[in-house]
C-alpha cells in the first residue's frame, strides 16, 4: 500500500513538472522575442538554478565525489544539448510545434530503456507511443501539401532524441547518486555548456540583448530548479518509460498555453493532433499497473 502511495505522489510530481514545462514553451518564446540568444537562454536558466540548488543543498554539494561529478556531468551534458537544440529549433518554428515534437521522446524512451537497461516496454506502452507518433504526424500535416517539417522542426526532433536519452539515463543513474547532488551537477554542467556555446558562437550578440528577466527567472526557478529536482526524485520511484508518458503531457499543455497567450491560432491540425496525443497518454493512466 505504501509503495502505491509513493508511486502516486511521484506521478503527481511528474504531472506538476509537465504543467510547468508546458507553460515554459510560450515563456521561452517571450525570451526569444526579447532577442535573447539560444546559448544565453540556456546558460542563464541553468546557472540561476545551479546557484539556487547550491545554496539550498550546500551541505550535500560539499561532499560531491569524483564519481558523483562524473555521473552528474554526463546527465548535464545531455540535458544542456537537448535544451540548446530545443531553443534553437523553437526560434524557427511555433511554440506548439516545439511542444508536441518535444513530447515525441515518449516514443523513444521505452526502446532506449529496453536496449540499454533491459527494461522491456509493455504492449500498452508501445500502443501509447504509437498514438503519440500519429498525433505528432497530424500536427505537422499541411492540407494539400503533406508533411511539412522545417529546419526548426528537425532541430526540435533532435532535441526529443536528446531528452529521451536524458530520461533513460536518469532512470539508470537515479539510484546511484543522491538526488540533490545529481540535480545540482546537472544544472551547473548544462549552464556551463550554454555559456560556452554563447561565447563561441553568439558573442557578437551579447551587447544587443534586451533582457527579459521575468521569463528567465521563471525558467531558472520553476522550469529548472524545481522541475528537475522533482523529476529526478520521482524517477527513483517509477520507470523511465512511465515518466516519459506523464512528462509527454507537456506537449499538449504547451500548445494550449501558446494559443491562450495569443502566440498562434487554434487550427484543426492542432486540435486533432493534440487530441490524439492526449488520448494516447490517457490510456497509460487506465489500469496503470498493466
Amino acid at each position: 500500500m505504501e509503495k502505491n502511495k509513493v508511486a502516486f505522489i511521484s506521478d503527481l510530481m511528474l504531472a506538476a513538472v509537465a504543467l510547468i514545462w508546458g507553460l515554459g514553451f510560450p515563456v521561452t518564446q517571450m525570451a526569444i522575442d526579447a532577442q535573447l540568444s539560444s546559448g544565453l537562454i540556456v546558460a542563464l536558466r541553468f546557472l540561476i538554478a545551479a546557484a539556487v540548488m547550491g545554496i539550498i543543498f550546500r551541505r550535500e554539494v560539499r561532499t560531491i565525489t569524483p564519481r558523483d561529478a562524473l555521473l552528474g556531468c554526463v546527465a548535464g551534458l545531455i540535458l544542456g544539448m537537448a535544451f540548446l537544440l530545443q531553443v534553437m529549433g523553437q526560434s524557427m518554428t511555433t511554440p506548439s510545434n516545439s511542444a508536441f515534437l518535444t513530447s515525441l521522446n515518449v516514443i523513444i524512451v521505452p526502446f532506449l530503456s529496453w536496449g540499454f537497461f533491459h527494461q522491456r516496454p509493455t504492449r500498452k506502452m508501445l500502443l501509447v507511443a504509437l498514438g503519440c507518433l500519429v498525433g505528432a504526424l497530424v500536427l505537422t500535416l499541411s492540407p494539400g501539401e503533406g508533411l511539412q517539417l522545417g529546419f526548426g522542426d528537425l532541430l526540435v526532433l533532435c532535441c526529443a532524441v536528446a531528452f529521451s536519452l536524458h530520461i533513460s539515463y536518469l532512470g539508470w543513474v537515479a539510484g546511484r547518486i543522491e538526488v540533490k547532488k545529481l540535480t545540482f551537477l546537472q544544472m551547473l554542467t548544462a549552464g556551463c555548456l550554454g555559456g560556452l556555446y554563447n561565447l563561441a558562437f553568439e558573442l557578437p550578440q551579447i551587447a544587443e540583448e534586451d533582457f527579459g528577466w521575468m521569463p528567465i527567472l521563471y525558467m531558472g526557478l520553476l522550469s529548472t530548479a524545481f522541475a528537475f529536482f522533482a523529476q529526478t526524485y520521482a524517477q527513483k520511484h517509477t520507470s523511465p518509460a512511465r515518466a516519459a508518458v506523464i512528462l509527454g503531457c507537456e506537449g499538449l499543455l504547451g500548445s494550449i498555453f501558446s494559443v491562450l497567450l495569443g502566440y498562434e491560432p487554434l487550427t484543426v491540425n492542432l486540435v486533432v493532433g493534440g487530441a490524439i496525443i492526449f488520448l494516447s497518454l490517457l490510456v497509460m493512466e487506465v489500469n496503470p499497473a498493466a
